[in-house]
């Protein structure tokens, strides 16, 4: 084998011709056909050699990717973990987030921000409501309230308590007030009246009570709105460690999608197999 070697190398030569892309490849033998069968078996092989040099390359490449990509991926499973174990674990509930063109997690809203703001828009509906039962509480008598002149009940006994009184006017034009007849009017009427007046303070109850009422429902939600800023504090504080872990996993996440792009590339350029070298004559 040695001796075919030093053979071979003694008589190939290998010119390139200038200002052109092409090279010259003459053997020197006593046999023109051997002459022949050596000079396009060599670039044969040249050209063989190459593309294997090629394959074995991208081969190389490609294991060392899908290493690389089992390490990340394992990363970013990990990092990932870590960071819904955390928001688990500080009771942070995610419902809005968004991704920038960067690969970057951000988070929009949470539970928490989202319940502040809902009982927020409570607790000033709540507000009016007090305010306008306060004023209904404190407008003094309740006589000419709407609620009494409203109150079909009230309105009934009004209107039998005009009609007793229409007749006993009638009677004491003819009978004196101690007259039977005149009598049982006086009655009815004292009755409607005590009736009335009972109705009457309950409606001024039932106004101090619906105050009192709205009142203690302003105050709950008082309550439960400074509950949420303290938990919401709290969870904004506890947000500073989940966007290191957020930012690990989003700088994981596009190592890995970088390379996961990288081996489909040499995968693709793996698969065509074309070389740049050619036997022209």
């Amino acid at each position: 084998e040695r001796q075919v070697v030093s053979l071979l190398l003694r008589n190939v030569q290998i010119n390139p011709i200038r200002t052109s892309r092409l090279i010259d490849i003459t053997y020197t033998s006593r046999s023109p056909d051997m002459s022949a069968r050596i000079v396009n078996t060599w670039a044969q092989e040249f050209i063989g050699s190459t593309m294997d040099r090629g394959f074995a390359s991208t081969a190389d490449a490609r294991r060392f990717l899908e290493e690389r990509l089992a390490q990340l991926r394992q990363k970013v499973e990990e990092s990932e973990r870590q960071v819904v174990t955390y928001t688990t674990g500080n009771g942070i509930v995610t419902l809005d987030t968004v991704r920038d063109a960067d690969g970057r997690t951000f988070t929009q809203r949470t539970l928490a921000s989202a319940d502040l703001e809902g009982l927020s828009q409570a607790l000033v509906d709540a507000r009016a409501e007090r305010i306008s039962a306060e004023s209904r509480a404190n407008a003094g008598s309740a006589e000419n309230s709407p609620e009494v002149l409203n109150n079909p009940a009230i309105t009934g006994l009004r209107a039998q308590l005009a009609q007793a009184a229409a007749e006993y006017a009638k009677l004491l034009v003819q009978f004196e007030p101690g007259y039977p007849a005149a009598r049982a009017l006086k009655q009815q009427i004292d009755s409607l009246d005590s009736a009335i007046a009972r109705e009457t303070s309950r409606v001024g109850g039932s106004r101090r009570l619906a105050y009192n009422e709205a009142l203690k429902k302003e105050r709950d939600l008082e309550a439960k709105v400074e509950s949420l800023k303290q938990e919401l504090d709290r969870q904004r504080q506890a947000s500073i460690q989940q966007n290191i872990f957020q930012r690990e996993a989003d700088t994981n996440r596009q190592l890995y999608d970088a390379l996961l792009q990288r081996y489909k590339e040499i995968g693709v350029a793996g698969t065509v197999g074309a070389s740049n070298i050619a036997i022209v004559d």
